[in-house]
């Protein structure tokens, strides 16, 4: 109940948001500029509701001008080094636990993966819709050029615009409020890789926070996405150890977003190339044992099964997909 209630009030917050700045909170994938009218960069649209969440005192200590990271690369940046150490501008304000951010189910554990600052995990994510370049159910569409989640995304650095949508408000949602997903669960990633003779490797644990590499984003439907996915064998402990692990880092391996690819509680899977546009296939997922809490774009809270069809899985995710008869139960 204290879950689904959480999901509650970040969806209030976000509506909130959208109702004064008439679009939903971006998530700030890139490093950006300095004064950029969206910030220095790499944070979560997490940071962007704080006000909405009563944490208007927290909003005002952080430097967004300052990007959220302790490391930045001119170009081609080392996603995996761009974390935040505690002699970052914002390392108190992203040290903070806030208690709406947590699942009471997800007994988390606090660990370094996501820079020496400590920062205070989250249980929640926001719906980027499906992974680009997907050609739909049954490659009837032409490759998804644009993000079709719920949530905006913007790299203010890249130059390629087309698959960022910096803004998304109600008027974006044409499959209905009520058929959209906006918000669900990710299970915090409390997991220490363990160093062996061939390196870092990931400990036995739950699918859910386990993230399986492969190349390059191509062209695929949704089923062979999944199957892709399914085809690694092996975890990558760098990409799994940072997921849940930094509410206010817009860095898509923080996982403060997540696709609908796989089925909940299913593994996750980073795609190269894929880490300055949110083209990261985080799973939904919750330690609720039977299914997972989501929270549609009208406010309404659901509880999933793991046994959900695909395609109404998959349904859920798209703002704009004209799919028909979507029942989150």
């Amino acid at each position: 109940m204290q879950c689904a209630n959480n999901l509650k009030q970040l969806a209030l917050a976000v509506q909130s948001y959208e109702s004064a700045f008439k679009t939903f909170p971006p998530t700030i994938s890139g490093s950006g500029q300095p004064g950029n009218p969206r910030g220095g960069g790499l944070f979560s649209w997490i940071a962007m509701v704080l006000p909405q969440l009563e944490q208007g005192p927290l909003f005002q200590t952080i430097n967004f001008s300052a990007p959220m990271s302790s490391v930045l690369s001119a170009s081609s940046p080392n996603y995996l080094v761009l974390n935040i150490r505690a002699d970052h501008t914002n390392a108190r304000a992203a040290a903070a636990r806030i208690s709406t951010l947590l699942c009471p189910s997800d007994p988390w554990v606090q660990t370094e993966y996501a820079g020496t600052a400590s920062p205070a995990p989250g249980s929640y994510a926001g719906n980027l819709g499906w992974i680009r370049q997907t050609t739909g159910i049954l490659g009837e569409d032409q490759p998804l050029a644009k993000t079709n989640g719920a949530m905006p995304i913007v790299n203010p650095a890249d130059t390629n615009r087309l698959w960022y949508k910096p803004t998304m408000s109600f008027r974006d949602i044409t499959d209905g409020a009520s058929n959209t997903a906006l918000i669900s669960e990710r299970v915090i990633n409390s997991l220490v890789p363990i160093q062996s003779g061939f390196g870092s490797l990931m400990p036995p644990g739950p699918q859910s926070v386990m993230s399986y590499c492969g190349g390059a984003s191509a062209v695929r439907t949704l089923p062979a996405w999944v199957s892709y996915c399914k085809g690694v064998s092996t975890p990558d402990p760098a990409y799994s150890a940072p997921h849940g692990k930094a509410w206010i880092s817009g860095l898509t391996i923080a996982g403060n977003t997540y696709m609908h690819v796989l089925p909940p509680n299913q593994r996750n899977c980073h795609v190269y190339g894929g880490e300055h546009n949110g083209n990261n296939m985080v799973t939904a997922s919750s330690m609720h044992g039977s299914g997972i809490h989501l929270v549609a774009v009208d406010g309404s809270v659901h509880f999933v099964g793991l046994s959900i069809e695909p395609r109404i899985w998959w349904a859920m995710g798209s703002r704009n997909g004209a799919e028909v008869g979507i029942e989150f139960e």
